[in-house]
């Protein structure tokens, strides 16, 4: 019981540490486009295309973490869920945080922006999957390994879906619809930003490709 305890308190530490390195590389990218603006503003054809590629990913990326949210807000690590999105994939959530970062990284209409956050996400979050694998591997190890050798470790397969029933946990989806509403809005100030330097009130300093 200790070790499943202290295992806990560690996944809440680095949780923790996991927004603060996110928030930070957010800033990072921010301040890059602040101080450039995109190299494909030339080719205004493939610069709208990247937007709207992107923003599409956005929106799949912010649709597809509600969904996560609504079935495992208040209830991550105390029970092992298999229903709805987790059907899919074991770890839905950071699925659609790439696919929603990498639409946000496109909407910059830059591709380097999202190639930066891919790097990223493929340097960190393997880490955080096996933690959090060994986690429930701990704590619920007969449904879980029965649930690990039908449903897929990341990407998503539709052959064992099943939508199941939950009842949301208001308090904490509310707190997420507000965090993932915040990833949206991404998107209104990578515009503004943009529109700031074609003014000239933003100065460029370089051309971000």
């Amino acid at each position: 019981m200790d070790s499943i305890q202290a295992m806990s308190s560690l996944q809440v530490t680095r949780t923790k540490a996991r927004l603060i390195v996110s928030r930070l590389f957010g800033l990072s990218i921010l301040v890059f486009l602040i101080l450039g603006s995109s190299y494909w503003s030339q080719a205004p054809l493939f610069d709208q295309m990247l937007f709207f590629v992107g923003f599409l990913l956005a929106v799949l990326g912010f649709c597809g973490r509600l969904w996560c949210h609504s079935y495992i807000a208040g209830r991550k690590k105390k029970t092992l869920i298999t229903a709805g999105p987790c059907s899919l994939c074991r770890h839905p959530l950071y699925f659609f945080s790439l696919v929603g970062g990498i639409g946000l990284g496109l909407c910059t209409e830059t591709l380097s922006a999202a190639i930066l956050f891919l790097l990223a996400f493929v340097l960190y979050y393997p880490h955080i999957i096996w933690t959090e694998e060994r986690f429930l591997k701990v704590n619920f190890p007969d449904d879980y390994e029965d649930y690990k050798r039908r449903v897929p470790l990341f990407f998503p397969s539709w052959s064992n879906f099943t939508e199941g029933q939950v009842t949301i946990n208001s308090s904490d989806f509310r707190n997420e619809i507000f965090g993932a509403g915040g990833f949206l809005c991404c998107v209104g100030v990578f515009e503004l930003i943009e529109s700031l330097h074609h003014a000239s009130i933003l100065p460029t300093y370089f051309l971000i490709p």
